[in-house]
């Protein structure tokens, strides 16, 4: 696993990723994308299920010359970026 913070772009259809580029290369998702949640840290007792705050996907990816990398992009200042990278 590798730490990163690089700019990629997504397409989305129905809300959920459908193509993306990154590091100048086109990917296409093999698996359904995971959304990637947090709860938030503090809340009123009185809260049994709590709201989760998507903060954007786990997306297992295939490059056009067949690279299989897994992406957790976030959104960052309006547009996305990588987060972690297995390859």
């Amino acid at each position: 696993m590798s730490i990163t913070l690089e700019a990629v772009t997504i397409w989305e259809q129905g809300g959920v990723p459908v193509r993306l580029v990154f590091r100048g290369e086109r990917w296409r998702p093999v698996d359904t994308p995971i959304p990637l949640t947090q709860e938030p840290e503090t809340l009123p007792a009185a809260f049994t299920h709590p709201p989760a705050q998507q903060l954007g996907w786990r997306i297992r990816a295939c490059s056009e010359a067949d690279e299989l990398v897994t992406l957790d992009i976030v959104r960052v200042d309006g547009g996305w970026v990588v987060d972690h990278l297995w390859s």
